[in-house]
């Protein structure tokens, strides 16, 4: 059975089943002053982040969809719950955990401890897109500066 790609979440959303594109999310473009910190962000099930589907979810976790454009870094971080983080599409991603570090490509996920301070930088040619998940419903980013547009550098989810 065929059926069309719907532009509402509610018709994507039925008592079984709760569906989303990561190509129709919205994201928020973050940077950093002084640093090539830009990405850009969306937490689809966190109805008060300003990138959102308006849907919560009922388990334990936390989603985020990022993407980082050719040159530019998502700048090191630590989040309050371990991250899996998988590379949908590009290559030549640096990635950094504490003191160890390793590149990233489409196809390969990352797993960075608690609080252990890691972040990414694309040195591709085309832009990365990655989906994190966290083992628990309210998570704490923190950031070694503020983001912009948010004016803070701890962002809760």
């Amino acid at each position: 059975m065929e059926t069309d790609n719907a532009d509402s979440v509610d018709e994507r959303t039925t008592p079984d089943l709760t569906k989303i594109r990561f190509d129709e999310l919205e994201t928020v473009e973050m940077t950093q002053a002084d640093s090539e910190t830009e990405f850009g962000v969306s937490i689809p099930f966190a109805p008060e982040f300003p990138a959102t589907t308006g849907l919560e979810l009922s388990g334990g976790h936390t989603v985020v969809y990022t993407e980082i454009p050719p040159g530019k870094e998502l700048g090191t971080h630590t989040d309050s719950p371990e991250e899996l983080l998988v590379c949908l599409e590009g290559d030549g991603v640096e990635i950094w955990a504490g003191d160890g570090g390793g590149e990233l490509a489409a196809g390969e996920m990352a797993v960075f401890p608690a609080m252990e301070p890691h972040g990414l930088r694309n040195t591709g040619s085309e832009t990365a897109r990655f989906v994190a998940f966290f083992s628990d419903s309210t998570t704490v980013h923190e950031f070694e500066a503020p983001l912009d547009p948010l004016g803070d550098s701890i962002v809760r989810t």
